[in-house]
């Protein structure tokens, strides 16, 4: 499966309407939202079409298709803390076939190559092992675990925190 990222388009806003409304798609995410209407995955995919910050997005697209499966980030370019790695396949029929994986890798190598960053840091509830397994097969390391970091309904959950150096990304 080929996976490539490329700029949001305002027809991607239904994707993300989508996506950040299956609760399934978004149980992983550390930081989630009460509810997400289809104005603000229109504003949201605006956001990400005309970036005017320190926060990139781009979708994911597989075999040369045009539809967006999913999107990565980089939140924090240019400021003097490393920027955070974030990404979102919404569609589930992809998940477990190394599209998030190759997504990630395409973002690391424009956050080193291109945006020259010094490192890239990524936060993952620790419960989530795939997501867990994929970033250490690209070279993060574990650097920590924020204890009941995240409040979601009467539970909390930890959080881990994972660093990636440009010399230990595994391309």
């Amino acid at each position: 499966m080929r996976v490539a990222l490329r700029d949001f388009r305002s027809a991607d806003a239904h994707a993300v309407h989508r996506w950040f409304n299956t609760p399934q798609v978004i149980d992983g995410l550390v930081e989630q939202r009460e509810s997400f209407s289809e104005e603000e995955a229109r504003r949201w995919v605006e956001h990400a079409e005309h970036p005017g910050g320190a926060d990139l997005k781009w979708a994911v697209t597989v075999d040369d298709g045009e539809e967006a499966v999913g999107f990565t980030a980089l939140y924090g370019i240019g400021r003097q803390a490393a920027p955070e790695l974030g990404i979102l396949i919404g569609d589930m029929e992809l998940w477990g076939r190394g599209v998030g994986t190759q997504a990630q890798r395409l973002t690391l190598a424009r956050a080193f190559d291109e945006l020259s960053v010094h490192r890239v840091l990524e936060l993952i509830l620790v419960d989530n092992a795939a997501a867990r397994t994929v970033v250490e097969r690209l070279g993060f390391e574990l650097e920590g675990v924020m204890r009941s970091h995240v409040k979601r309904g009467d539970r909390l959950l930890d959080v881990a925190v994972y660093g990636l150096l440009p010399e230990a990304f595994n391309r």
